[in-house]
């Protein structure tokens, strides 16, 4: 994977090129950041650039006999862990390469993906996965041999803070003292979970969440949505490539959702019971995935609202203009006095809901305290 087919992180894109130039990359790498930014593609950029017979001072060339490797996931000297659990497919200790062609189809269709996209894969969405002490095992097996195809040898391991203890402290003198042109790429949302040992041992790379923009852009050009859908998503996704192309799935609902939040706000603020309880009764019907969707995007919106009162940002191209609801118009009910309660109410509501809540009774709640809310002056 080179450089130039992920999004963004231009800045750390140049960082990760001086170590190569400099001979300044460690041994022991920690990529660490929150979900869907990225963190996993920039480490395999990185293995194929220190790999590339013909580097530029840019990127891999892509055309060397490395590249094309790396390409197509078949670099014989790089050794992929990330969490397993028991299937119909494995054995009863579960390994990495059990489900080596999973993973590679996953990484080629959908390089930003998360834990749960990946179990989703694996369809164990219900069950603990995690990385075995069979597998630290494993590890120290294959680096014990000698190298398939170049000077480098790379293990990735995304998802270490699904290591057991025992995994954990059984590749420590490994981690700290590697074959030589050896290297462990660790890929993190969790550095509190690892243990310190681990953590000590790993020259630390911090890889923030995408900015709205890029977000916005990636959906564009990736995902083929037009501009007011991509920015819709592009804010309720928050940075997460991963959530943002889970969203694309339900990207034409957002219309509706407009239409829903519309309706809504304008009944919870004449507290008319009847109303609210005919919008309860139609938004009750959605699944819940789809219902957590839409609460999500109802946060969004209260915070756009907000931003609007201190801000002259320009909104036409919102997703509301296709359905005459102005947000320029409804900001004012959305103030200091009001915001942080109206956020940590839809927030509640959220939470109730993904746990199996009834959802009529949660809107219903949710829609009488927003009525009392919207009339809170500032």
């Amino acid at each position: 994977m080179k450089f130039a087919e992920i999004a963004g992180h231009r800045e750390l894109k140049n960082k990760l090129r001086k170590l190569v130039h400099n001979e300044r990359v460690g041994h022991a790498l920690l990529f660490y950041g929150p979900e869907g930014n990225g963190a996993l593609p920039l480490s395999m950029a990185l293995a194929q650039y220190l790999c590339c017979d013909d580097k530029s001072s840019g990127d891999s060339c892509g055309k060397c006999m490395n590249c094309k490797l790396f390409t197509s996931n078949n670099y014989p000297d790089i050794h992929f862990v990330y969490p397993v659990a028991k299937t119909q497919k494995s054995k009863d200790k579960p390994l990495s390469t059990d489900f080596r062609e999973e993973w590679n189809t996953l990484l080629k269709t959908e390089k930003y993906f998360g834990l749960y996209r990946w179990l989703e894969t694996l369809g164990v969405e219900n069950k603990q996965a995690q990385i075995s002490v069979y597998e630290s095992a494993d590890i120290l097996k294959k680096l014990s041999l000698k190298s398939y195809g170049g000077k480098y040898k790379f293990v990735i391991i995304w998802m270490p803070e699904r290591m057991n203890n025992s995994a954990s402290n059984k590749i420590l003198k490994i981690l700290e003292e590697p074959p030589a042109f050896t290297f462990f790429f660790l890929v993190t949302e969790d550095t509190d979970v690892l243990l310190q040992t681990i953590t000590s041992r790993c020259q630390k790379i911090q890889v923030n969440r995408y900015p709205l923009d890029i977000t916005k852009e990636f959906l564009m050009e990736e995902e083929a949505l037009d501009q007011n859908t991509a920015s819709v998503i592009a804010q309720i996704a928050e940075g997460n490539l991963s959530l943002a192309r889970k969203l694309c799935e339900r990207s034409e609902s957002y219309r509706d959702y407009a239409v829903h939040f519309s309706s809504w706000v304008r009944a919870c603020f004449k507290a008319d019971t009847h109303l609210i309880l005919n919008w309860v009764e139609e938004c009750s019907r959605y699944e819940r995935e789809k219902l957590k969707d839409f609460i999500r995007f109802c946060s969004n919106t209260f915070r756009q609202a907000l931003n609007l009162n201190y801000s002259e940002s320009d909104h036409s191209n919102d997703v509301f203009n296709d359905i005459g609801f102005e947000l320029s118009k409804f900001s004012p009910f959305v103030n200091s006095a009001n915001a942080s309660s109206i956020l940590e109410l839809i927030d509640s509501a959220e939470y109730d809901v993904s746990r199996n809540a009834n959802p009529k009774i949660v809107l219903t709640d949710l829609s009488l305290k927003m009525s009392r809310q919207l009339r809170v002056k500032p």
